[in-house]
């Protein structure tokens, strides 16, 4: 017999600590790390060559939205394509359960708006008819069921739970629930986490929100006043575990989300992680200011976190299906309804008015004479007319040559393709030093991810490698300890999970093998594929990751380089006091 299953040789060892990195042979045995360093004349079933790469704890992706695609990609790609080992579900308060069965057509549409992604992808690849889980115990029983090839945690979604009690997702949306239904839902969430839910997780957005249901009306935790929300904090407190994964930018009752975020901590007792932190070099004041504030915080002893969008983040839109503009007033109303109405809307001189001057106030697409808006490119007008004249070039600079105002110019190319033009911008508008100075705080995980979600616009997913790449490697901004205890031991942290995110003696082995000055985006990181191979003939936008050339989850090997080895040791992970 062997003395290891695996032998990783001669590898730079980072352990996700922060600890300066050194160089060991590290044995995996039976799932775990068994030995570290001092392994001399050891025998082992397989041995990895680590020669000039490094070794590091496997990433912990928690902002996922793959509720629906691990049901039929065990690997939740792209997120395993780029070293991702656990991934967190229920996130946003979205999610399928609990819902009955006569909920599940709406539960699936509801994710097709805010979440961009496709309802017959899921009614499809779901296969909820056929497995008919109903309660949160009977999903995490349906995921320990399932093959995979990542590990997974799943947090009680609230936009379900109270369509569930109150009658439906539209009766919640009406009225506040009784005393006695915010009881029945304390006890589905306690009985979730009885049975190894993490947590609880919502939306909360101004209205009209940017992800709202499927009719472009508000989900129902936009709906949500301040006090019922940490009424259900107050719950975590109760229990002494879990945390709540937030994004929030509509309190009702504080001047603030800073103010209703310390409220709402106090009253858990609980980790806090609020998305999105987005740096800005235009705006800085509303980022810094929350970076203040999570200083301040944890010298009070709140447990409150940010999570960084730090990821370089190239966005390819169509007026079909895009959805992110619609927090502004008129870009809300063009963008929902039927596409005759819509098409109406646009022309209308009076509606384009409205949408000129959201832009014009940076309502949509950043302010001033920089911001995404202003940038797009045409990408594609796919042989309409003559727009082909327009490709490659940037909308603000064919404004200025036709005399004509930028979003003229994007709505005619729209509507003259009706709807099926790409355009190209970047979500992402901060520099490597903004970025830099969101990542220095120790309160702030990197990402955001959404892989499973907004699949059509983005590749958000890619950040582990694009972190690697751009902040490590091409910039030199952070070091590599730093970054690997932001994509690993932090995020573990926040979701109770004590053994996970470092590579120590007895921890599961979940690890990632990669060559430092190869690690990057492929293609590109502004470079796209487009890939036809989600359910029901469904697409998606993709990049994978060259240079990792090792990716082990509980001590197997998924990934060698870009081949996938069919293992599938993934578990669900549950729910823990830490």
């Amino acid at each position: 017999m062997s003395d290891y299953d695996i032998l990783i040789r001669g590898g730079t060892v980072i352990d996700g600590t922060t600890i300066p990195r050194f160089r060991a042979d590290v044995g995996i045995k039976d799932g775990k790390v068994a030995k570290i360093g001092g392994i001399n004349g050891a025998s082992a079933d397989k041995v990895i060559d680590a020669g000039g790469n490094i070794v590091a704890p496997g990433y912990i992706d928690i902002h996922t939205h793959y509720d629906a695609q691990i049901l039929w990609d065990p690997y939740c790609t792209i997120s395993g394509w780029h070293g991702v080992t656990s991934v967190v579900l229920g996130n946003c308060g979205f999610g399928f359960a609990p819902i009955p069965p006569d909920m599940r057509d709406r539960a699936m549409l509801s994710m097709t708006r805010n979440e961009a992604i496709e309802f017959d992808t899921m009614k499809e690849g779901m296969e909820w008819d056929k497995y008919g889980w109903e309660t949160i115990p009977q999903w995490i029983d349906h995921l320990k069921k399932i093959p995979k090839g990542v590990n997974c945690q799943t947090l009680v979604p609230l936009n379900p739970l109270y369509a569930y009690v109150m009658g439906g997702f539209d009766e919640a949306k009406k009225r506040r629930p009784t005393t006695r239904e915010k009881e029945t839902m304390k006890q589905i969430m306690f009985e979730a986490m009885d049975y190894g839910a993490c947590g609880f997780s919502y939306q909360r957005c101004r209205l009209p929100s940017v992800q709202p249901d499927w009719d472009g009306s508000p989900m129902i935790t936009d709906l949500l006043p301040d006090h019922e929300i940490i009424e259900i904090g107050g719950w975590l407190k109760e229990r002494g575990e879990g945390f709540i994964e937030m994004f929030d930018n509509g309190p009702t009752d504080h001047d603030t989300v800073e103010d209703f975020m310390t409220s709402l901590a106090e009253a858990a007792d609980r980790p806090i992680v609020r998305n999105i932190l987005l740096a800005n070099d235009d705006v800085p004041e509303p980022h810094e200011a929350f970076l203040d504030w999570l200083d301040e915080s944890h010298e009070k002893g709140l447990q409150v976190f940010g999570m960084g969008f730090t990821v370089r983040s190239p966005t390819i839109l169509t007026f079909e299906d895009w959805s992110l503009w619609d927090n502004a007033p008129h870009w809300h109303d063009v963008m929902n309804g039927p596409n005759d109405q819509r098409m109406a809307m646009m022309r209308d001189e009076s509606k384009r008015q409205g949408l000129r001057a959201e832009v014009e106030q940076g309502i949509v697409g950043g302010q001033g004479t920089s911001g995404p808006f202003r940038k797009l490119i045409v990408h594609d007008t796919l042989g309409y007319g003559d727009l082909a004249k327009y490709e490659g070039r940037c909308v603000q600079d064919i404004a200025d040559e036709e005399g004509r105002h930028v979003v003229d110019v994007v709505l005619d190319v729209s509507l003259e393709t009706e709807f099926k033009a790409e355009f190209v911008g970047d979500a992402y508008v901060a520099s490597a030093q903004t970025t830099k100075k969101v990542l220095d705080s120790p309160y702030v995980v990197p990402g955001i991810s959404d892989g499973g979600a907004h699949c059509h616009f983005s590749v958000q997913g890619a950040y582990p490698t694009d972190l690697l790449q751009w902040m490590v490697r091409e910039e030199g901004l952070i070091t590599a300890e730093k970054a690997h205890y932001g994509l690993s031991r932090l995020p573990a942290h926040m979701c109770g999970l004590a053994d996970r995110g470092v590579l120590r003696e007895g921890a599961p082995a979940d690890v990632v093998v990669y060559d430092p000055d190869t690690i990057a985006r492929l293609p590109a990181w502004n470079k796209i594929d487009k890939l036809y191979d989600l359910p029901a003939g469904g697409w998606r936008r993709a990049q994978r990751a060259k240079g990792l050339n090792y990716t082990l989850v509980n001590g197997q090997v998924t990934f060698e380089g870009l081949e996938c080895t069919g293992a599938t040791p993934g578990e669900v992970l549950l729910g823990s006091q830490s």
